[in-house]
């Protein structure tokens, strides 16, 4: 029954626990750098390296045709801003080698009579070898080899022929809404804030009270006029303080250092990051209840993190996860804040839309620092 009591709260000494929290946390020299500078280094390094996009592709051709179509194709891959570069081989031996030393993504070879069957409108074929140790470079620039070809073929007897004939011809055209120009840092950036922000969360909520377990003042912190549930809530406070300030600062360099678009509501961006912050405080004060070092926590607050990261939807799809993993997803809290995220940013999502997201991060949050007290008054 006590763990649905609502005890009273003394907020003053809350207050002061809180306050002797963030002097713990901001006056100690390697404290500050721990949480100051790797955040802002990682969306930095994370905007400018992170991208799912393949550029910057070399490519080597094995052409026996020599013929003006394949030359075409060649002119045209060299053409292209996605292949930096486009090598001849000699012969059949020097394909293994190039592939091996990773010196081509992948080897492009056209037989003696690709030209004359392109000629005679004649299917003519061409070998792709792709490098399957890096397979998803591998079959985009593959997809990008494709529409070259596709363009070449209307250019084509074939092509040509097609293009005058009295046949209707189906044209289609894609827009691509929310992000035109699929800029993978207009889709990535706005997860990159949940993401940073979960882990600042569970690692300075996480080491709080292991901090005071390892130095030896947990003790007389119980002995304080303060009860133990004013503790674990003042404990949380360090952490959602730091999780919004955090927060801004990606925003702003999200914004005006990325130009990545900012349409919805301030607003109801700054609420699901606080309630975001509190289930993310909740977590890492469950973990910090379990260490009995800040090592421990630190281990702990990523061995949970990483799992959350990765099911939530911001890196990978969640529709491709196995449908256990889509229904446990939805226990974590950063799933439905990357929608609310990626919402304000490029769709302009209203408060209604939101509301759903929105109630399941509350919802997380209350259970998450219901337990996190409770399993600190067991500790205690």
């Amino acid at each position: 029954m006590a763990f649905f009591e609502f005890p009273r709260l003394n907020w003053r000494r809350m207050v002061t626990i809180v306050r002797k929290e963030l002097l713990v946390l901001l006056c100690n020299r390697v404290s500050r750098m721990l949480i100051i500078v790797p955040p802002l280094v990682q969306i930095v390094i994370f905007g400018w390296a992170a991208t799912m996009e393949v550029r910057n592709v070399d490519v080597a051709v094995l052409d026996h045709d020599n013929g003006r179509w394949s030359r075409e194709i060649v002119h045209r891959l060299e053409g292209s801003p996605t292949f930096r570069s486009v090598r001849f081989l000699p012969s059949e031996e020097s394909i293994r080698p190039v592939l091996e030393g990773q010196e081509a993504l992948f080897i492009l070879t056209f037989d003696q009579e690709f030209s004359r069957r392109v000629e005679r409108s004649e299917s003519a074929e061409m070998q792709v070898i792709l490098d399957g140790r890096r397979s998803n470079a591998a079959q985009i620039a593959a997809y990008y080899l494709s529409r070259i070809v596709e363009g070449m073929a209307v250019d084509t007897p074939l092509g040509r022929a097609a293009a005058t004939a009295a046949a209707p011809r189906l044209d289609v055209r894609m827009r691509c809404w929310f992000n035109p120009n699929l800029e993978f840092q207009w889709f990535f950036l706005p997860n990159l804030i949940g993401m940073l922000s979960l882990i600042l969360g569970l690692v300075v909520t996480g080491l709080s009270v292991a901090r005071e377990r390892e130095v030896g003042t947990f003790d007389q912190l119980l002995v304080s006029p303060a009860t133990p549930t004013e503790i674990a809530l003042a404990k949380l406070a360090p952490g959602c303080i730091v999780g919004l300030v955090h927060g801004t600062i990606f925003l702003l360099i999200t914004v005006f250092g990325f130009g990545v678009p900012f349409t919805g509501s301030v607003v109801l961006l700054y609420l699901a990051m606080l309630v975001f912050a509190v289930a993310s405080g909740g977590v890492g004060l469950m973990v910090s209840s379990l260490s009995a070092t800040q090592q421990q926590a630190f281990l702990g607050a990523f061995t949970v993190g990483v799992p959350c990261i990765l099911i939530s939807g911001a890196v990978t799809p969640i529709i491709n996860m196995p449908i256990f993993l889509q229904h446990a997803s939805q226990l974590n809290p950063l799933r439905h804040f990357t929608v609310i995220s990626q919402g304000v940013f490029l769709k302009d999502i209203t408060f209604a839309a939101a509301a759903v997201s929105l109630g399941k991060i509350t919802l997380i949050s209350l259970a998450a620092v219901s337990v996190a007290v409770w399993m600190f008054k067991r500790r205690t």
